[in-house]
């Protein structure tokens, strides 16, 4: 009995005693983290509005035949963090607010003299992922990067134009209103863009960035007819340019 009292309080002794190098580990409010940065500002999107026709799944619409997709560029919000734990790398998480869109069908041949319909409108909203590579040392006050990341997409707030409802009801296709539908999207981005200091112990500074990401979904258009309901499908590539202008603090 004596051996298994002598090694079981050998092993609890091991269990509560501290490990040889717990007093050499360095306090984690002391350690070097590297900078951490927080940007707010703006915005500049340019999509690609290059999506195959409005057809059903086996046949096309003549009306609808050879029609594309018109979007205009949009403008909104963005907010971005950065982890620079290394002095040439760093990580950054950046969320571009829903920016609005209106989308029209051009070359449309349903209304005599017009060759544009109202499709319907939504919003994007992104949140990508980058590793960055810095150039310079961070003793220089501008800072260009490069980076490669991923991008999650959103399309929300998706809604038909009453233009195109009535010209479905009207040409016999549907007997009421219709549904337009996105869905969302993960894919690649890149990135290049350069923080500019105001000075070199200020911790404010000024970003530049041009971004473009891939982005693709299945649009569909759904509606009523007398024997239950229909569609109409396009691939919708998104694939915008950015140029986002922001204002940072870095601590």
């Amino acid at each position: 009995m004596k051996p298994m009292r002598f090694f079981a309080a050998f092993f609890f002794s091991f269990l509560i005693a501290p490990p040889p190098l717990a007093s050499a580990q360095q306090d984690w409010r002391e350690m070097d983290w590297g900078d951490f940065i927080v940007r707010l500002g703006g915005s500049y999107i340019h999509p690609d509005d290059e999506s195959t026709s409005l057809k059903f799944r086996v046949l096309q619409h003549w009306d609808l035949y050879n029609t594309s997709w018109e979007i205009d560029t949009a403008t909104t919000w963005q907010i971005s963090g950065v982890w620079r734990p290394m002095e040439q790398w760093g990580v950054e998480l950046l969320h571009i607010n829903g920016a609005e869109y209106d989308v029209d069908l051009d070359y449309f041949t349903g209304t005599p003299g017009r060759e544009l319909i109202e499709l319907g409108d939504f919003k994007a909203t992104s949140t990508l992922a980058f590793a960055n590579w810095y150039m310079l040392d961070d003793t220089c006050l501008g800072r260009p990067y490069l980076g490669v990341g991923i991008n999650y997409t959103d399309f929300h707030d998706v809604s038909l134009s009453g233009e195109f409802s009535d010209f479905l009801i009207n040409s016999g296709l549907a007997t009421g209103r219709g549904n337009f539908n996105l869905g969302h999207s993960w894919d690649w981005a890149v990135q290049a863009g350069v923080d500019l200091s105001f000075g070199r112990n200020s911790p404010l500074l000024i970003n530049a960035a041009v971004l473009y990401f891939l982005s693709d979904t299945d649009a569909t258009v759904t509606f009523p007819t007398e024997l239950g309901q229909n569609r109409l499908y396009a691939q919708f590539d998104y694939d915008p340019w950015i140029v986002n202008l922001s204002f940072g603090f870095k601590f």
